[in-house]
């Protein structure tokens, strides 16, 4: 599994408000060892360094519930530890913003947890979540911000929504109600792969095509550090953070569609 990562503040703002976490075990079960790893973008929000906290601490609590509970005897489906690990996550911010001087803090939370051939997602906010490859780019996660209302409701365009007034409001966070719950995803992986995660400071900065093409061209490291080279070059309104994965020993997508069309045609 090569891994790739970079977090950087941007050059409009002084404070890095993002959290990024990287990390790769090995699952053992009673039949074989499975590579895995658990990837997490957060990109707080709030006054003074209350978005900092937010998202340190969503990252933080995500971590040791996530693997706390993967990594017991008999762990639960991967969904279901994504979403009780969320639901700790936003309890833990919702009790910190009970001081009066971290009122209103929240955060995105966008966290991919890869098991060898597959990748599950909890996902809040307009961070987001991509699997690229050389003959697609699929955006996994779908932004929770007024943005994406619009776009869905057919009132602008997606490149319109790059420069329009309301392009930062958010309509769901970690970290401000009991009852927020992260849209859950499951995907196949496959050979050439690679999942890119990041906070709205690349896919609000760089068109979508363009992020593709970076990190097809490069190793995962690489392609970090030239994704926040460009944003920097275009002006660095906000902080960066991105993480690209490309997992190792995948089927081919080639004897995947060969497998389906054989199962089709008996």
């Amino acid at each position: 599994m090569e891994i790739g990562y970079s977090c950087d503040p941007g050059l409009l703002r002084n404070l890095n408000e993002d959290s990024i976490l990287c990390t790769s075990f090995d699952l053992r079960t009673h039949l074989e060892v499975i590579s895995a790893g658990l990837f997490i973008v957060a990109d707080g929000m709030g006054g003074h360094n209350a978005g900092e906290i937010a998202s340190d601490l969503a990252t933080r609590t995500f971590y040791t519930e996530c693997t706390s509970r993967l990594l017991a005897q008999s762990p639960a489906p991967p969904l279901s530890i994504l979403a009780t690990a969320f639901d700790k996550a936003n309890s833990n911010v919702l009790e910190s913003a009970g001081d009066r001087e971290l009122q209103g803090m929240g955060t995105t939370l966008t966290a991919a947890l890869v098991i060898g051939g597959d990748i599950y997602v909890a996902h809040v906010g307009d961070s987001r979540c991509y699997i690229i490859n050389t003959r697609e780019a699929i955006q996994v996660t779908k932004d929770h911000s007024v943005i994406q209302q619009l776009i869905d409701a057919g009132t602008i365009t997606p490149e319109e929504a790059r420069n329009h007034p309301r392009r930062n409001e958010i309509t769901r966070v970690l970290g401000c109600f009991q009852d927020t719950v992260p849209d859950l995803y499951h995907l196949k992986l496959y050979s050439g792969d690679n999942i890119l995660i990041c906070s709205d400071g690349i896919s609000g900065v760089l068109p979508a095509n363009r992020i593709s093409q970076t990190v097809i061209s490069s190793n995962p490291s690489q392609a970090c550090i030239d994704l926040v080279a460009q944003v920097n070059l275009a002006g660095g309104p906000d902080n960066i953070s991105v993480i690209i994965v490309k997992p190792g020993n995948l089927p081919s997508w080639q004897a995947m569609i060969t497998a389906e069309t054989s199962v089709r045609t008996r």
